[in-house]
């Protein structure tokens, strides 16, 4: 198959193709629906799982995709060809891998980052029950950065104010300041939420069911966005040092990892992170399993020369949600630019999708194979 037959136009489409591969192989499916939302059309929104290898492997992969909604679609593309291609007829012995197709089902349906509550699913795994972290710099920027049009006039004061802020403070304090995650403005920027999502509350009830047996879990959640054409950059949420991080290190390489080659390939400092789903999961599993993976990006948008231009995809979903709504007459050409940022159609980007995503399935399961035939049980990191 061509590159681009595995991509699909929209959520529904690509959810179809990934059940039909799946259930080709013979792979064991479960669904869960999503009761708080649709999509469009009043589309009903499904995240679903399929199991290959052996149902009482210890050691597994575990697959996400579209933790951010719309960067499913690479996500999603990588998965099937990797079932089509022979994938699970092929894994190692005592290995199993467990996808998770469409995290967050509604962003992915709409074409939209967030969940159905405007909230970050990259922010929104940690404990609700505790104050939720501060992020003071937000909160002098909420006002600056949530204009009440998209007009040119109400733009270029963003920008003015935004050009103070950088400033006093620096660039890479705003940079963090917007996307570390913030738990006082639903309608604002990576918005971490103030409960469980309902996509937390399902991903936690998949962990704790299909993997209470295993011991040893990789994973590798896909996603998009940072500037170039299929690119992978690896996010290792682990503590440099760590069993963990060494255990990546080995499956995609020292240099990979490094954050020198991260912000490189990112395009600057990376921001901070709080309550990511990999430490979620990560958290679940300590009782019983060790862990090692990433967060792993396609590269896919074009090179962004302003402020204006780097604001504008995060602006129009904002204005979307609260604004113009989904229907607005402007709204198709909207979804249409955030599309292009985190899923382009181009073939090249396609191609190189596809070609990048086996390779890194190939080594990854390859390092799980080498992982499992290890001797004995080793203690949770």
């Amino acid at each position: 198959m061509k590159a681009s037959e595995y991509f699909s136009d929209s959520y529904v489409a690509a959810r179809r193709r990934f059940l039909h591969a799946a259930q080709a192989t013979g792979a064991r499916l479960a669904t869960y629906e999503n009761p708080h939302a649709q999509g469009p059309g009043k589309t009903r929104l499904f995240t679903d799982t399929a199991w290959f290898g052996p149902a009482n492997a210890e050691t597994v992969l575990l697959n996400t995709c579209g933790t951010h909604g719309t960067e499913g679609y690479g996500g999603s593309a990588a998965m099937t060809a990797w079932i089509n291609q022979g994938g699970p007829a092929a894994l190692p012995p005592g290995v199993a891998v467990l996808m998770v197709h469409a995290v967050n089902p509604f962003g992915f349906a709409w074409g939209l980052r967030c969940t159905e509550n405007n909230v970050d699913l990259n922010r929104n795994f940690l404990d609700h029950t505790k104050p939720h972290p501060d992020n003071p710099l937000y909160e002098e920027l909420h006002g600056i950065l949530c204009p009440s049009s998209l007009a040119e006039g109400d733009v270029q004061k963003m920008l003015i104010a935004g050009a103070r802020f950088v400033e006093r403070h620096g660039q890479w304090a705003l940079e963090d300041a917007i996307s570390r995650g913030q738990y006082t403005h639903p309608d604002g920027y990576h918005f971490g939420g103030t409960a469980p999502e309902w996509s937390n509350l399902v991903m936690r009830e998949i962990v704790t069911r299909d993997l209470a047996h295993a011991h040893k879990v990789g994973f590798i959640d896909w996603h998009s966005g940072p500037t170039g054409n299929g690119e992978l950059i690896y996010l290792c949420y682990s503590q440099p040092g760590s069993p963990s991080f060494e255990r990546a290190a080995r499956w995609w390489g020292r240099s990979a990892l490094d954050p020198k080659t991260v912000d490189a390939m990112w395009g600057s400092k990376r921001p901070t992170r709080r309550g990511t789903m990999f430490w979620g999961i990560e958290d679940m599993l300590s009782p019983h399993a060790q862990f090692g993976g990433a967060a792993i990006e396609f590269r896919s948008a074009q090179a962004k020369n302003n402020a204006a231009k780097a604001m504008r995809v995060p602006m129009l979903e904002r204005w979307l949600r609260f604004i113009g709504g989904f229907d607005a007459p402007e709204a198709p050409g909207y979804f249409e630019e955030i599309r292009e940022d985190y899923a382009p159609r181009r073939a090249s980007w396609q191609e190189n999708v596809i070609e990048n995503a086996l390779s890194c399935y190939e080594r990854t399961l390859a390092g799980l194979g080498e992982w499992a035939r290890e001797g004995g049980l080793k203690a949770a990191d």
